[in-house]
């Protein structure tokens, strides 16, 4: 069965609140089915689970304020829902390989990638792949800002 009408609700739905609290009650309301419906579908069709793009999402479209804006990291952790700079910076290193502090002084590319069907957002930048910083940046970067 072809589920392309709900992917891309799905899709629509958590770009468009991507800087708040997602609502998975909100998510079942606008497209008709239950979570656990939506959470398999979503899953058998993108190979990922529902929380783990909901999350790259997130990430995604931090990163890009973290190029374009002069916002401090604690404010755009906020921003995307999550609870402080060091909860963030586990995810956002754990997702891109960087801290967002050396996110934001490397500047990587960051292109736009289609998501689904006429949905397109920011990408995930490349992972960092030299893991030089032994895993202590991230405790680093909190003591320097």
């Amino acid at each position: 069965m072809n589920h392309y009408i709900l992917i891309w609700s799905v899709c629509t739905f958590v770009e468009s609140h991507v800087q708040e609290e997602i609502s998975v009650e909100e998510l079942v309301r606008q497209t008709g089915f239950s979570l656990a419906h939506i959470r398999d579908v979503f899953r058998k069709s993108t190979g990922k689970p529902l929380s783990r793009y909901m999350q790259e999402r997130r990430i995604a479209n931090a990163a890009r304020e973290l190029l374009d804006t002069d916002r401090t990291i604690l404010d755009i952790a906020v921003h995307y829902g999550f609870s402080g700079r060091t909860v963030f910076s586990r995810a956002f290193r754990r997702y891109t390989g960087y801290t967002p502090s050396q996110f934001r002084t490397e500047a990587p590319v960051l292109p736009r990638v289609r998501l689904c069907a006429g949905v397109y957002g920011t990408a995930l930048p490349k992972r960092r792949e030299d893991g030089s910083d032994g895993g202590t940046a991230e405790t680093d970067e909190l003591k320097n800002e």
